[in-house]
């Protein structure tokens, strides 16, 4: 494969997992995470990863956009009669849906566990664990 560069010198994996999705761009947080999961040193340049590496980053990066939330803030000007708005945008349920589906295909690739198959579930107030039959709600019992 040849050598990735960029204007600024090499290409990070950073900018890589930046450039898979249109205007998302990785909090820190999430970042280093992802990397984790990933086996990747957060500071690592592309050439310096391996593929399966790189798949799985993308693998986190897809769970991580299809997490809690679906829409962004934006900020709105109002003045009389004249409104306008800057920013925000909202994924349907049907993209988020198949940036899991692409995920899954990826940790299927690797024999790893797939995300989403119906083994939690939310009931009511809390969330579900078949394989305990009984609900959990985040506090002890």
């Amino acid at each position: 494969m040849a050598e990735c560069t960029c204007n600024q010198g090499r290409y990070t994996i950073r900018q890589y997992l930046n450039g898979k999705v249109r205007n998302i761009t990785l909090p820190d947080d999430a970042f280093l995470s992802i990397c984790a999961d990933a086996g990747i040193e957060s500071s690592a340049e592309y050439t310096d990863t391996t593929q399966k590496q790189r798949d799985l980053a993308v693998a986190y990066f897809y769970v991580w956009i299809c997490s809690p939330v679906t829409q962004t803030s934006g900020i709105t000007d109002e003045d009389a009669d004249w409104k306008h708005t800057n920013g925000g945008e909202h994924m349907s349920a049907k993209l988020l849906e198949k940036y899991l589906d692409m995920a899954n295909d990826i940790f299927a690739k690797y024999g790893l566990p797939l995300v989403g198959e119906e083994q939690w579930g939310f009931v009511g107030r809390g969330i579900r664990n078949p394989r305990h039959n009984r609900l959990y709600n985040g506090r002890s019992h």
